[in-house]
């Protein structure tokens, strides 16, 4: 027999590494009459009660002819369900499922479970883990803990299919798929079947084929705005709007936008910023003025400890506006905010007309 709990916040890796664990012990060929899987993606307790005896059902019963058998319980959803895994019945119906497994089951029966996550102190977990069955794929939950992980992965994808790609074009292609594994594969495989056998990765290549998450669609929107692009913005934005964005978030990812431009326009006039060419830690260049380190030791948060493509990023698009535009620009925003809370005028219109005054020069 074998036993595997395959758990953890990576929705992605679980669900692929249960399927190659259901794969070994039961080939796709054999899976017709040899596999039964239990859906353990459960809301209420009557459907939790029903998994949970069909599972341990069907490990009690022999496969057909005799043969070897395989259950899958994917998708558990029960173990963090704080409703689900207190109920009286459902606690029993797990402490029999453990104490099938704690005395071994019945050769040639086999089972799978997957889960989005397990309370590591229940009874259960502790059966698994004891018989070594237990498998975790876990996201840090902090992002920036996250974002290095996620990096490390796409360079391991890129690597492992011969393709190169620079900094920077790796850069723009996690910045528009996020931290989600499943969005990283499916956007990662389809990059490299676009550039075919070239397989050198451009920055160009990433901005033709790369879907952004609807995260990512907020970022171009602000990218557009800063880099001046009008028919950028405005296809963006009705495209945030059709998404079902809140107008007002929306007018706090700009006014913060702008925020950040008439700081950096600040940072370059002062001199204590400089851009080089090129993609690279190098790229940003701060001067060493102690003026700065005064202004920087009362922020919350150092620029220079931001990352250097977000800083670059920004500093290009500071240089698009001039310190005279950006205070109109901010004039505008107080008063486009207050027209948005107060007026009777559709907010789609309102924005609109504020990015139209914003990029252009108006």
């Amino acid at each position: 027999m074998a036993l595997k709990l395959i758990h953890g916040t990576d929705e992605y890796l679980v669900s692929d590494n249960a399927r190659k664990a259901v794969n070994a012990l039961c080939p796709e060929s054999e899976q017709t009459l040899g596999l039964e899987t239990v859906n353990g993606d459960v809301k209420t307790i009557d459907e939790a009660v029903t998994a949970l005896k069909t599972c341990i059902g069907a490990l009690r019963t022999i496969g057909l002819f005799g043969g070897q058998k395989t259950v899958w319980l994917r998708d558990v959803s029960i173990f963090k369900d704080a409703v689900l895994s207190k109920n009286q019945l459902v606690k029993d119906l797990l402490g029999q499922l453990a104490d099938d497994i704690k005395k071994g089951l019945p050769d040639g029966q086999n089972l799978i479970i997957s889960a989005p996550g397990v309370d590591r102190r229940s009874v259960f977990y502790k059966v698994c883990e004891a018989a070594g069955a237990v498998e975790a794929y876990d996201l840090p939950e902090q992002d920036y803990k996250k974002k290095p992980v996620i990096r490390e992965r796409a360079q391991t994808l890129f690597a492992e299919a011969n393709c190169r790609i620079g900094a920077g074009a790796l850069d723009l292609f996690l910045e528009k798929v996020g931290t989600d594994t499943r969005q990283l594969v499916m956007e990662a495989e389809k990059l490299m079947l676009y550039i075919g056998d070239r397989k050198e990765i451009t920055v160009e290549d990433v901005r033709a084929i790369t879907s952004s998450t609807s995260e990512a669609i907020a970022w171009d929107f602000t990218d557009a705005l800063g880099e001046r692009k009008l028919n950028d913005a405005l296809k963006i934005l009705r495209q945030l709007i059709f998404q079902g964005e809140q107008p007002v978030g929306i007018m706090f990812a700009v006014e913060n936008l702008y925020q950040n431009l008439l700081q950096y326009r600040a940072y370059i006039d002062h001199g204590w910023l400089k851009l080089s060419g090129g993609y690279g830690a190098n790229a940003v260049q701060w001067s060493d003025d102690p003026d700065m380190d005064k202004l920087f030791a009362q922020l919350p948060a150092d620029p220079r400890e931001i990352h250097w493509f977000r800083t670059s990023k920004l500093a290009q698009q500071a240089k698009n506006y001039s310190a005279e535009e950006l205070c109109r620009c901010q004039k505008r925003l107080l008063k486009t905010h207050e027209q948005l809370v107060s007026s009777g005028v559709p907010a789609e219109m309102i924005l609109e007309m504020l990015v139209i005054k914003l990029v252009g020069k108006v």
